[in-house]
């Protein structure tokens, strides 16, 4: 059986029917949060396959610098065994999973669990609130970029400093 994902209750719940969430009297539910939610979830994910792409690229990287092309130096090949091995699965005899590929897939099937999840409540107001569903499928359509794939554009988030691939 294939390892269930993180919300994976809670999505069939919500698939069923059967999800509730006790609000108090000044809660309301407006589509904004909802269409929100489902833009950054997708910048978040495409953001973590880049990341994942660099560190794919980190474990396979031909030239270290660091001696290991010197036979004698043994350490020099244990180091870069380790740093690759820390990136991404290169030999899954040694390697463990706590390497950042790893890391950032459990990331990523969170990230898309909670957006499957607030798309399948957002289908639900959709079905059933006429005015919901108009200012959801607006908002969708004329959707501004998420501030998280801002950098992608040459663009930085106020508070926030891109450092490229191996620079400091």
């Amino acid at each position: 059986m294939a390892d269930a994902t993180p919300l994976a209750g809670l999505i069939e719940q919500a698939k069923s029917g059967n999800l509730s969430v006790g609000f108090s009297d000044s809660v309301t539910v407006n589509a904004d949060e909802f269409a929100y939610i489902e833009r950054d979830c997708e910048a978040f994910k495409t953001k973590i396959r880049e990341l994942q792409d660099a560190a794919r690229q980190i474990s396979s990287r031909e030239n270290w610098g660091l001696g290991e092309k010197t036979d004698r130096l043994n350490s020099a090949h244990i180091l870069v065994r380790r740093f690759r091995g820390k990136a991404a699965t290169v030999d899954p005899a040694t390697d463990s999973d706590n390497n950042v590929w790893d890391i950032l897939e459990q990331h990523y099937k969170i990230v898309d669990d909670l957006q499957i999840l607030h798309r399948t409540i957002a289908q639900t107001y959709r079905d059933t609130d006429a005015a919901f569903a108009a200012e959801y499928d607006r908002l969708m359509a004329n959707m501004p970029a998420s501030p998280i794939s801002a950098a992608q554009s040459g663009k930085t988030q106020p508070g926030t400093t891109i450092i490229g691939l191996g620079q400091s």
